[in-house]
């Protein structure tokens, strides 16, 4: 079996990037390269330096990794909003132009690789149950080298968001002490308790327990 360390990205120093960063190839960061680079050629966006691209994923899978590298939608930014909803889609909207892309997929995977009768062994030693770790491995391989070939329309339906809902810039806030523990707290995202303190989340969960 070729490793990730083997494998050739000549002419594919974008992928290699994500790769290097997520720290091995799978399909859950293939989705999201396969997305980031669909919508950087439709949109005609570059890396977000700041805020100007703004990603809603509504999962927490590795394809979020993608996206950071190539998109520059980060979490410290503020410009990656996860809604964990467990669903394969992606919205993308760039604040320069207001267009907004959202990508969703609505059919369920069919491998269409060069070892059909391998990956079948393979998936159904997986959903049983029996595959041993480098099995797993070997199916998430070949399915991510699948992935990487198949036309986008095969794997998402895009749509442009009609008067899209851009989200709002990150917040600033000062930083106040919790007056239950003393540590240094978002002002914005202190909860008044009933006798009047000012406290973190942590500490007001605390607080109304029994």
């Amino acid at each position: 079996m070729i490793t990730d360390a083997e494998m050739d990205y000549t002419g594919n120093e974008t992928l290699k990037t994500c790769v290097d960063f997520h720290g091995h190839l799978c399909p859950g960061l293939v989705y999201g390269y396969r997305v980031a680079m669909e919508a950087m050629a439709r949109l005609g966006l570059a890396r977000a330096e700041d805020e100007e691209t703004v990603l809603i994923s509504e999962n927490d899978s590795c394809a979020v990794d993608a996206f950071q590298v190539l998109l520059g939608t980060t979490l410290g930014k503020g410009n990656l909003i996860l809604r964990d909803y467990g669903k394969n889609a992606y919205t993308v909207f760039d604040r320069n132009t207001g267009r907004a892309l959202r990508f969703i997929r609505r059919k369920s995977y069919v491998y269409g690789g060069t070892v059909p009768e391998e990956y079948a062994v393979l998936e159904e030693k997986m959903n049983g149950g029996t595959a041993t770790p480098e099995e797993l491995k070997r199916q998430k391989y070949l399915k991510a080298l699948d992935l990487l070939q198949s036309p986008f329309g095969d794997l998402y339906d895009t749509e442009e968001v009609a008067g899209p809902d851009m989200p709002p810039y990150a917040p600033l806030a000062p930083s106040l002490p919790c007056d239950c523990c003393g540590e240094m707290t978002m002002a914005t995202r202190l909860v008044t308790s009933i006798d009047g303190k000012r406290c973190c989340r942590a500490c007001a969960g605390k607080e109304t327990k029994p």
